[in-house]
């Protein structure tokens, strides 16, 4: 099965294919701008890629089995000329617009709380994506993904994960960003996740 992770060289698509790789039957690829860095995993294929430009990216995208959207920021920066529209709903409406004629299966990396504007642009591609791809669109939606290797919401995830049980704090659904991997690695092999569900 080929499995592309569009923004795999990130913290989410990096723990995903931490995940994934253990698996041999899988044939791996990681699309990002920058393509290969120190500390890839070992066993992927790095492209580096610009949505922007037509390329084999395409062809990639349109043979794979499933492709991955991990492309995305949790706020603006203004510096670097990102907001949610170019750097999230854009770069997903084309990943979307390319598979729509093939028979590829999209899983999205959404939010179950965040910012309003940043759960706008989530839900944006989300109604998108099932739009143009119909059953072939999968929505996940963990709350704060950490993991020791980020110390700054490391900590922040821990406590959350303690005080969940709360009233009013569910929603919050802090979640072990190995866990998560593992939790899309059961929707690729045809089960089902929590994760699939929002949490109010």
């Amino acid at each position: 099965m080929k499995v592309v992770i569009v923004g795999g060289t990130g913290f989410v698509g990096q723990g995903i294919l931490q995940v994934l790789v253990k698996d041999k039957t899988l044939e791996l690829y990681s699309l990002s701008r920058g393509g290969k860095r120190p500390g890839s995993v070992a066993g992927v294929t790095y492209q580096r890629v610009d949505l922007e430009h037509p390329n084999v990216w395409q062809t990639l995208l349109k043979e794979a089995d499933w492709v991955i959207d991990c492309v995305g920021i949790l706020w603006p920066d203004r510096k670097k000329q990102l907001d949610y529209q170019n750097a999230s709903i854009k770069p997903a409406k084309k990943i979307i617009a390319t598979i729509k004629t093939s028979e590829t299966k999209f899983l999205f990396i959404s939010a179950n709380v965040g910012f309003p504007a940043y759960l706008r642009a989530k839900r944006t591609v989300e109604k998108y994506a099932h739009q143009v791809l119909g059953k072939r669109a999968y929505v996940v939606y963990p709350g704060l993904i950490y993991d020791r290797t980020k110390k700054r919401t490391y900590y922040l995830g821990k406590i959350l994960h303690v005080i969940t049980f709360l009233p009013g704090l569910k929603k919050y659904r802090p979640v072990k960003r190995k866990i998560l991997a593992q939790a899309i690695e059961k929707i690729l092999q045809g089960k089902t996740s929590e994760f699939e569900r929002l949490r109010k």
